[in-house]
């Protein structure tokens, strides 16, 4: 990404940030996003950029008179860096630029009617579909309980019995808590949510519990007591479609001349 549209996404984050600050976690996440961009030191520059960004915002929306007024002119700013930018990146990296939103907001595990309409701003200019849009919301918000039945997901548990009408399964014995994975169809990008208290690595990089990571190519998932599970295997379980009907050749009446 250029210069030019980091520094607006850093803008972005700072206008959807709440007004009374942000969390440790919330700001961790704007942390991730810079990390698998940039390296170290770059990562602290724009981190530093948000930082200000976010004093600078706050001050002068704190002098703004009436809450309507601010929102208003919150919801103009927001559409107009999405506008700019908007060109200038690939759908795959809007998609990202959407989930690392969707769980900046919901670090608080308060999403505020404001915050929502923000990113529904950000997604409608992005020419996110709505259902794609739903779907990465629902996989940021759902809690270890909430396991949306679709088949854009798949699960990875230690449960031998495949539970779901709909969605995917893989079986990984020994496996603490599940692997939840969202496939997002339109730019065949693959989103990682862990939860459960072991420690689980993927590309050698602990998963922490309730944070979401990109699968990438080449990515594998394990631990001392966990079997590999490659990204073959899981984009395998996508690209099967289990429900199509099978064709079978049949040859009839043939004749063989010698």
């Amino acid at each position: 990404m250029s210069e030019r549209i980091l520094k607006a996404l850093m803008q972005l984050f700072a206008i959807i940030a709440k007004v009374d600050g942000v969390t440790s976690s919330s700001r961790a996440i704007v942390q991730s996003f810079l990390k698998g961009l940039l390296n170290q030191e770059l990562t602290e520059q724009y981190l530093k950029l948000f930082d200000e960004f976010l004093d600078a915002h706050h001050q002068v929306t704190k002098k703004k008179d009436g809450t309507q007024k601010r929102t208003s002119l919150n919801s103009v700013k927001v559409l107009k860096i999405c506008t700019q930018i908007n060109s200038e990146l690939a759908q795959k990296q809007k998609l990202v630029v959407l989930i690392r939103l969707l769980e900046f907001i919901h670090s608080s595990n308060e999403i505020s009617e404001q915050e929502l309409e923000f990113v529904a701003t950000v997604a409608e200019t992005f020419n996110i579909e709505d259902g794609e849009f739903k779907r990465c919301m629902a996989f940021v918000q759902n809690s270890a309980t909430e396991v949306p039945d679709q088949p854009q997901i798949l699960i990875i548990d230690s449960n031998r019995e495949d539970r779901y009408k709909e969605a995917r399964h893989i079986f990984s014995e020994n496996i603490n808590g599940e692997v939840r994975v969202l496939w997002i169809q339109s730019v065949n990008l693959y989103a990682v949510l862990y939860f459960g208290n072991s420690d689980l690595y993927m590309n050698g990089q602990i998963l922490s519990q309730g944070k979401v990571y990109i699968l990438t190519e080449g990515s594998s998932i394990r631990s001392s007591k966990v079997a590999p599970i490659y990204y073959s295997d899981i984009i395998g379980k996508f690209l099967s479609d289990e429900s199509s009907s099978k064709i079978s050749f049949e040859a009839r009446n043939l004749d063989y001349k010698f």
